[in-house]
């Protein structure tokens, strides 16, 4: 599984025995928690199977849906709880696999900077506070991996320092949607 794939919720089945196992409990009344479902279970995965079978169909472009971007900025609390999850429970491991670690830490680099991209959009002091924080947090918890999810490129351009570079930001997001296609998933899903 390499760093390019984006691994989502409607694309992933696991078996009930294996959710068991890692304890899985999503947090009630939340939405974005499809992220927590994915990201999860992960460690305790010994095997994957790619099936090139449509088994579920989601329609976009509704107005109401969770991930339009507007519904995104009115619950960024909810998007935040998440990401904060995540962070948790990232930083409670010592994975031994490499290409897991990598990718785990390229998962939550990406619920990092969906956060850190609605709270620009958003514009809203409060919430660009909740973003400096979030950052922190992750800083706090575990240096290293802050460090290796801060420093790479995607990142980088998300947090470009003040009004213009909050401009830079969304004109980057806005105007490179195969660049970060990743950053979009949950616009277009």
């Amino acid at each position: 599984l390499g760093t390019s794939h984006y691994l989502l919720m409607h694309s992933m089945i696991y078996r009930t025995e294996l959710l068991w196992e890692c304890g899985l409990k999503l947090p009630e009344h939340t939405f974005y928690v499809d992220n927590i479902y994915v990201f999860k279970p992960l460690p305790y995965v010994k095997t994957m199977y790619y099936l090139d079978v449509n088994f579920y169909r989601y329609f976009i472009g509704r107005d109401d849906q969770s991930v339009n971007e507007t519904n995104m900025i009115k619950r960024i609390d909810q998007q935040f709880k998440v990401t904060y999850i995540m962070i948790d429970y990232m930083t409670q491991f010592n994975l031994v696999s490499k290409p897991l670690e990598r990718y785990m830490r390229h998962y939550l680099s990406i619920i990092m900077c969906i956060s850190s991209v609605i709270s620009v959009k958003s514009g809203q002091k409060e919430h660009l506070k909740m973003r400096k924080e979030l950052w922190k947090y992750l800083y706090d918890s575990d240096k290293r991996l802050y460090r290796k999810i801060r420093h790479n490129i995607t990142s980088c351009a998300v947090n470009l320092p003040g009004y213009v570079g909050r401009k830079a930001t969304i004109a980057m997001y806005k105007a490179a949607p195969v660049s970060y296609t990743h950053l979009r998933a949950h616009e277009t899903r």
